[in-house]
């Protein structure tokens, strides 16, 4: 007799979940952005400038050295105008989103666009851009001879177009990052604002709901 073949009866694959890398890339820019705006016990006005500055420094091809600008920046501003305050914080998260992986492509729109501004046609392959910038990141040098043999190099390979170039995009950035910080603690803050009222309704309700009950049981 012939043996019959058991059928497979396996379902078929579920559909593919979100890749995790997504989530953790979205859990990390909420973390280092979000987050220290969210925190920040400042004015709105005080917060965006915050943002304002940390992305004026961090739109500027001069990855590496930010945080320390930023850092100058503070402490001259505090000593030459002291009423004139920003979140150090918000100001120094806020340099990340220009980084080692995200440098390339974002100097390269600079340079393309500085260019653009200069008349020049001719063209600079990606790809080109990207190996040289990261040859130039991946020196294996000590932190403080990195940043000058970057600096130097990005000034001696294409000098003028770029820096040209990050000008409207840093203008823009800063700009943008000022009104939607703005926006943002603004509607956080009334919402917090919403969230304290309700918990004292409840509050007033519950004392209002115990005094009812010790009368009645005078």
């Amino acid at each position: 007799m012939a043996e019959i073949e058991p059928t497979n009866h396996t379902s078929p694959p579920d559909p593919e979940p979100k890749p995790r890398r997504v989530k953790g890339l979205a859990r990390l820019l909420r973390y280092r952005l979000i987050i220290p705006i969210a925190r920040g016990r400042h004015n709105g006005v005080v917060t965006a400038r915050g943002t304002a500055i940390g992305l004026f420094f961090g739109l500027t091809p001069t990855v590496g050295i930010q945080m320390p600008m930023i850092l100058v920046f503070w402490a001259m501003a505090k000593w030459l105008k002291p009423k004139w305050k920003f979140n150090l914080l918000v100001a120094l998260a806020w340099t990340w989103p220009t980084n080692v992986l995200t440098a390339p492509a974002y100097y390269y729109l600079c340079l393309m666009t500085g260019r653009l501004l200069m008349g020049e046609t001719t063209s600079l392959g990606f790809d080109a851009f990207r190996a040289h910038i990261e040859g130039v990141l991946a020196q294996d040098s000590s932190f403080l001879d990195s940043l000058w043999v970057y600096t130097v190099e990005i000034f001696r390979t294409w000098g003028v177009p770029l820096f040209l170039g990050c000008i409207p995009w840093t203008i823009a950035g800063t700009w943008a990052g000022f009104v939607l910080t703005m926006k943002f603690t603004e509607k956080l803050r009334a919402q917090q604002r919403r969230q304290t009222l309700k918990r004292r309704q409840r509050l007033a309700r519950k004392r209002a709901a115990q005094e009812r009950a010790r009368a009645a049981q005078l």
